[in-house]
């Protein structure tokens, strides 16, 4: 049997070696363990790296790859539907940690806070692509899709096809009809696009191509744009959707395209009450008498998300109002307000509606107006007495010089909220207002 013979030193002596040995064995092994869980991360989801913020270009030259910025804060849902879906998506995690040194921001807090001073983000998630110099390539915010989001970023990749590029070629004067189309759907996904870059390749597009599916695509996703009509009623691109309803139906629900153009109808009728335009107010209102039908309009996004919608339930004749107390026609705004309210005086939300229309819009010296829109507040609570309308009924009493009687029934609106446990801070600031000046 063969001995070991310990060594000739003192015992403290082996303890510290054996302490030494331990603990390069512990390092060495939290080493492979970091190691390994970044090679796990890799194989799981974007990798976003732990480093300094200035470091983050050196790093980038270092492995000769893009830098991609997360811009996102905590309680995001879009962030958090990116980051369960798109990064965790293999064709996207192994193009992305592949390609970039990828780092995320959370703008509302920590570092974060003073990263985005130099980028001044908004709007969340944010994506921002650059070379390992720092010069911007692209940018995309929202959602994506994998696909998407894997196509878009190997695009920041290519030159060509990249934002920068293709806002240099547009400023040096590039109106190439499929420049433009490619360009239009570049600026939505960064959130810049307007209104003239729309117009200006729909220009570019005959009556026969605008009925063609591209283009049938394009006028239904771009003729309301971030909450605002893009095309004029009296564009080919409107007239192609009014003309060929049944080939856009084909694509999209009939609906929704009657939604669309009933907003461009509208528009325009808003739009030449401001320029106080006669001939195009009552070509307009010609075309919306189709859509005044009694019902609402929601607009729905291409996901599906209601932004913009109409509550009124009387379009043409609310718009003559409006156009008629624009110009000064006393005498038909009068008519026309007899008329509505004969059209509405069995439907409370519209009378509330146009009460607090009136309160909010009227002067002081409009006596007989608020006499009208008292009337429709007090027909409002008789059909249903609730906090809205006695609300409204308070503050149009105190805008008629009516105090103690709107203390009253400011307090009766109170009463009704605290039973209902509804918020009446509102109202509050009016008695408060009523009583300081007593």
């Amino acid at each position: 049997m063969k001995c070991f013979k310990m060594p000739n030193a003192p015992y403290q002596t082996v303890i510290g070696h054996f302490k030494k040995t331990t603990m390069k064995h512990i390092l060495t092994i939290l080493t492979i363990f970091v190691w390994s869980y970044n090679i796990l991360a890799s194989d799981t989801t974007i990798v976003f790296r732990q480093v300094n913020y200035d470091d983050l270009f050196e790093l980038a030259k270092k492995e000769n790859k893009g830098v991609m910025l997360y811009f996102h804060f905590d309680g995001c849902g879009a962030c958090v539907t990116m980051e369960r879906t798109a990064f965790k998506d293999k064709s996207v995690f192994e193009f992305y940690n592949s390609n970039f040194i990828n780092f995320e921001i959370n703008t509302l807090k920590g570092e974060g806070l003073e990263i985005n001073k130099l980028y001044n983000v908004k709007l969340h998630p944010t994506f921002l692509f650059f070379d390992n110099k720092g010069n911007k390539l692209h940018k995309m915010v929202g959602v994506f899709s994998p696909e998407e989001f894997y196509k878009k970023a190997n695009n920041a990749l290519l030159s060509y096809k990249n934002l920068t590029n293709f806002k240099k070629r547009y400023k040096e004067g590039n109106r190439d009809p499929v420049f433009l189309f490619d360009y239009v759907y570049m600026l939505r996904d960064a959130n810049e696009l307007d209104s003239l870059l729309i117009n200006e390749y729909l220009n570019t597009q005959s009556e026969s191509e605008l009925s063609k599916e591209k283009n049938i695509r394009f006028i239904y996703e771009f003729v309301i744009n971030r909450g605002k009509v893009c095309i004029s009623f009296d564009s080919k691109a409107y007239l192609s959707m009014l003309n060929n309803k049944e080939k856009f139906a084909k694509f999209f629900d009939l609906e929704q395209v009657n939604t669309r153009l009933m907003f461009v109808v509208l528009s325009a009728v808003y739009n030449s009450i401001e320029r106080q335009d006669t001939t195009e107010f009552f070509n307009a209102i010609d075309a919306l008498k189709e859509y005044d039908i009694g019902k609402e309009y929601n607009f729905k996004e291409m996901d599906g998300r209601i932004t913009k919608w109409t509550a009124s339930k009387t379009l043409v004749l609310s718009c003559m109002l409006h156009y008629y107390e624009k110009i000064g026609d006393k005498s038909n705004y009068l008519k026309s307000l007899d008329t509505y309210i004969l059209k509405v005086w069995h439907d409370v939300d519209e009378l509330n509606n146009f009460a607090w229309g009136v309160y909010i819009q009227s002067q002081d010296n409009e006596t007989e107006k608020i006499k009208v829109a008292i009337k429709c507040s007090v027909r409002s609570i008789e059909l249903n007495n609730n906090y809205a309308n006695n609300d409204t009924y308070a503050w149009l009493l105190y805008k008629s010089g009516e105090k103690e009687k709107a203390l009253k029934q400011a307090i009766k609106a109170i009463e009704i909220a605290k039973k209902n446990n509804q918020n009446y801070s509102e109202t509050q600031k009016l008695v408060e207002l009523i009583e300081s000046k007593k």
